[in-house]
């Protein structure tokens, strides 16, 4: 079994799709960039805005980052707070707690962002470490991962992240720890897409996870 565990945060912790449709919708307006449909705008959450930005509006990186600065105020602004916990993802950590297990963060919100959303939602007194992206979206998630275990002082070989896409199974391959990947988040639509990365479990809903580290 595990003695760390490291969650990412949107499709993972958090369903953040509100918030951030939301400031990316008045990130369009502002630059008079043409509408996106949903399916398309869902793409936004989770992976870093710049690259999202730069793949389906064709903007350089200098355009991106406008964007995407232009999104973090709006965001900061109280968008932010639009995000809702997934249900029993607090006695999912509970339960990891109580088995002495360490607990962190790793996402690509920026790390002021992380800070005040795990403190507003009340997941900071669950983590020993919260780690997010850079201003200058330098640091991949691979970046971020390593920068997790590292605070958590924990052991790769009994370390795991837990992730709803491609980055995050990505970020533990090549931080080279586990990875239990998510479906009922934004990235993986099937367990078949997580069975790629050759995880430790896969789990459909939070009931899933509680199942598995009750055992």
């Amino acid at each position: 079994m595990f003695n760390s565990v490291i969650f990412d945060v949107d499709g993972t912790l958090l369903d953040a799709t509100e918030g951030i449709l939301k400031s990316v919708n008045s990130s369009i307006e502002y630059f008079n960039l043409p509408p996106l449909p949903k399916e398309i705008l869902l793409q936004f959450v989770g992976p870093p805005v710049l690259s999202s930005a730069m793949r389906f509006f064709q903007l350089s990186e200098a355009q991106a980052q406008k964007f995407t600065d232009y999104f973090r105020t709006r965001y900061a602004a109280g968008d932010v707070f639009l995000a809702k916990p997934y249900p029993d993802i607090f006695k999912l950590l509970d339960i990891l707690k109580s088995k002495g297990i360490k607990l962190g963060v790793a996402t690509y919100k920026r790390q002021d962002y992380a800070l005040e959303l795990m403190k507003h939602f009340g997941f900071d007194k669950y983590m020993s470490a919260i780690c997010g992206a850079d201003n200058d979206n330098k640091l991949t998630k691979t970046d971020i991962v390593n920068l997790c275990i590292e605070k958590l002082g924990a052991a790769k070989v009994s370390t795991v992240l837990i992730g709803d896409s491609v980055h995050d199974a990505a970020g533990a391959q090549n931080a080279g720890i586990s990875f239990i990947g998510v479906t009922y988040g934004f990235g993986f639509k099937s367990k078949d897409e997580i069975l790629k990365y050759n995880p430790a479990f896969c789990a459909g809903s939070t009931a899933e996870l509680l199942q598995y580290f009750e055992k």
